[in-house]
């Protein structure tokens, strides 16, 4: 997504830090989009724009591509990006990746489309999560038991829906046969198969497909929360919490 920003950087860091002496002033949202419109293909936000702490002249950018943020730098004239992560020496944090974490965030209106993609609900509670997986993904096999055994523990419910991704060529059929069989959460676990392909399951799967696309999700096990928060890969509890708290 920001191949050709990171490519850029190579030629344009040592500049960059030369014209952050003297900038104070940022560029406003209208110019970093008009200046990075070439470099990010996809439809894109502006989030935020604002003076970055502690390095004088050097301005952070947010632009968001559907629920993906993304974070780079520019000078005050919009005229040159760094991209790249950004990390304090003095307390060895990655700003730019816990910027990335503060606006992983999707809208109401997104959480109300999102909710009427759900292929399968598992558990009771008034708190829940979305689930946002494939059948033959590795890692969401291994984040099944990790999530089951929290939301028990925590009376949450996981809606899941399912995105079959292309490197997984049988995960579309055993996500269409779940929904067509109306089997739960258990046989999902399973790998639950069947000859059953209804048009209805088709249709479903296709939809969250679109869906998906549309948000900028691109991977599986994606998890949303109610309150609209995104985390990707691999969770643990703590992650899990901060989807419902």
């Amino acid at each position: 997504m920001l191949k050709k920003i990171l490519l850029l950087t190579a030629f344009t860091l040592p500049t960059t830090f030369m014209l952050a002496c003297g900038q104070t002033k940022c560029p406003t949202k209208d110019q970093v989009k008009s200046s990075v419109k070439e470099l990010i293909p996809q439809e894109f936000t502006v989030e935020s724009v604002s003076q970055l702490q502690g390095i004088k002249g050097l301005c952070e950018v947010v632009v968001k591509v559907g629920v993906q943020p993304l974070v780079f730098y520019m000078d005050g004239q919009a005229q040159y990006v760094l991209a790249g992560n950004l990390i304090s020496l003095k307390d060895k944090k990655n700003l730019t990746r816990d910027r990335q974490q503060e606006f992983m965030k999707v809208s109401t209106d997104q959480l109300k489309e999102i909710e009427k993609h759900v292929n399968v609900r598992h558990g009771e509670g008034t708190k829940y999560i979305y689930f946002i997986t494939d059948p033959d993904c590795p890692f969401c096999k291994r984040s099944n038991p990790i999530v089951e055994e929290w939301a028990k523990k925590a009376g949450v419910q996981i809606r899941l829906i399912f995105f079959p991704l292309p490197i997984h060529p049988e995960a579309f059929g055993k996500s269409v046969a779940v929904i067509c069989d109306k089997k739960g959460f258990k046989e999902y676990t399973e790998g639950y198969t069947s000859q059953n392909q209804c048009e209805e399951g088709k249709k479903a799967v296709q939809s969250n497909l679109e869906l998906m696309q549309k948000l900028g999700v691109s991977g599986t096990p994606t998890f949303i929360g109610m309150n609209g928060k995104v985390h990707s890969g691999l969770p643990t509890e703590e992650d899990l919490n901060k989807l419902v708290n």
